[in-house]
């Protein structure tokens, strides 16, 4: 009698635990994350930093650095580096090792920038992933921005006035022009 018993309380217990677990899609691996750490720098914004630009331009062009050593303020590092979750893995994306991209300054200006890694060709804030739920596509998320910044101030009509120096850059603001 002890005996069923204790094979009917086991039965229930496995089937209870196999109808509670029954929805998760892996009993023994917890579901992760794909974590982006850094900053991408695509191989066109490097090319754009020349030797003699300011630190000022180089933010334009790159943003602000991730890193800034305190001991040596004359050198930016920009890094990058993707390790892909649960979805992630399944769509058979593949890391992004540790890429790193430097920038060194003399005297307020670049001296020269140093690569560590392959700079991708275009510039891919998240990888695609089945992570929708939990992140909105970029274009999506911009445009939405911009429609209701529109509906709180309208645009400018006029034409925008822009005069370039010869010699300067054009693709940089007046504020920051050599």
């Amino acid at each position: 009698m002890q005996r069923k018993l204790m094979t009917a309380v086991m039965l229930a217990t496995v089937a209870t635990a196999t109808l509670a677990t029954s929805g998760c899609k892996n009993l023994f691996t917890a579901y992760r994350i794909d974590i982006v750490q850094g900053q991408t720098v695509t191989k066109e914004q490097a090319d754009q930093i020349k030797a003699g630009m300011t630190p000022a331009q180089v933010r334009y062009v790159l943003g602000t650095p991730l890193i800034t050593d305190t001991l040596n303020p004359s050198r930016w590092d920009y890094t990058y580096r993707f390790i892909p979750g649960t979805y992630a893995k399944e769509s058979k994306l593949s890391p992004v090792p540790h890429r790193r991209f430097s920038v060194f300054f003399a005297a307020g200006v670049v001296l020269r920038t140093e690569l560590a890694g392959d700079l991708p060709v275009k510039n891919t804030s998240l990888p695609g992933s089945q992570d929708s739920a939990v992140r909105a596509n970029d274009t999506t998320v911009r445009e939405q921005a911009s429609q209701e910044q529109n509906k709180i101030t309208p645009a400018d009509t006029r034409p925008a006035e822009t005069t370039v120096k010869p010699g300067s850059d054009a693709t940089l603001p007046p504020e920051i022009q050599p």
